[in-house]
C-alpha cells in the first residue's frame, strides 16, 4: 500500500464561512425561530467588511511586489478568502436592512477597528517592492490580523446571531494561524 505524501510544511487551509453565515436570511414576520441580529452583530460585520477590504488591498499588492514566494502564496489566499468573506458579510447586512435597520448602523465609525492599516502604509506598500515590501507586508499584516482576532473576540463576548458567532470564531482561528505563519516568514526575511 502506498502512503500519500504529507502536505508541505507551508500548506495552509483557511476555513470556509461558517454554516449559516452566507445562507442566513432575514427573519420572516412571526418566525419565532429566526435570530434577530443584535447591535453587536451589525457592528462586528460592518467593521469586519472594512477590515477585510484593507487586507485585500495590501494582499493584492503582494502579487507584483513581494519577493518572498510564501508571502505571495499567503497573500493570494488572504485576498481570495477575505474578499469572499467581505462579500458574504455585505449580503448578510443587506438582508438585515430589510428588517428596518438603518444602513449607517452597520459600521459605527466610533467603534474600534483594531489593527487598522493606515492609508500612508497602503500608499507606501504600493511604492516599494522586493524585500522592503515583504517586511512592510508582515509589519502591517500581523497587527492587522491581531486586530481582527480582537474584534472577533469582542463580538464573541456578546450575545447575538449564532451564525455571526460562528463567523467570528472562524475569523479568529484563521487569522491566528496566519499570524503564526507570518511570524515564521518574518524570522527568515533579510533585515535590510
Amino acid at each position: 500500500t502506498s502512503v500519500p505524501d504529507p502536505a508541505p510544511p507551508t500548506a495552509f487551509v483557511t476555513p470556509s464561512a461558517p454554516p449559516g453565515a452566507e445562507s442566513a436570511r432575514s427573519p420572516a414576520p412571526g418566525d419565532a425561530d429566526a435570530e434577530e441580529p443584535t447591535a453587536a452583530d451589525i457592528t462586528f460585520v460592518g467593521a469586519m467588511i472594512v477590515h477585510h477590504e484593507q487586507a485585500v488591498e495590501l494582499a493584492e499588492l503582494a502579487v507584483d511586489r513581494a519577493s518572498d514566494a510564501e508571502i505571495v502564496s499567503l497573500a493570494e489566499q488572504m485576498s481570495l478568502t477575505q474578499a469572499a468573506e467581505a462579500s458574504a458579510m455585505r449580503s448578510w447586512l443587506e438582508r438585515r436592512r430589510v428588517t428596518g435597520r438603518d444602513p449607517d448602523e452597520a459600521h459605527d465609525h466610533e467603534a474600534a477597528m483594531y489593527g487598522e492599516i493606515s492609508r500612508s502604509t497602503l500608499d507606501r506598500a504600493a511604492q516599494v517592492g522586493g524585500a522592503a515590501f515583504d517586511r512592510l507586508f508582515v509589519a502591517a499584516m500581523v497587527p492587522h490580523h491581531l486586530g481582527a482576532v480582537r474584534m472577533a473576540e469582542d463580538r464573541l463576548a456578546e450575545p447575538g446571531d449564532p451564525a455571526v458567532s460562528r463567523w467570528a470564531r472562524v475569523i479568529a482561528n484563521a487569522q491566528s494561524l496566519e499570524v503564526d505563519r507570518l511570524h515564521e516568514i518574518e524570522s527568515r526575511l533579510p533585515t535590510s
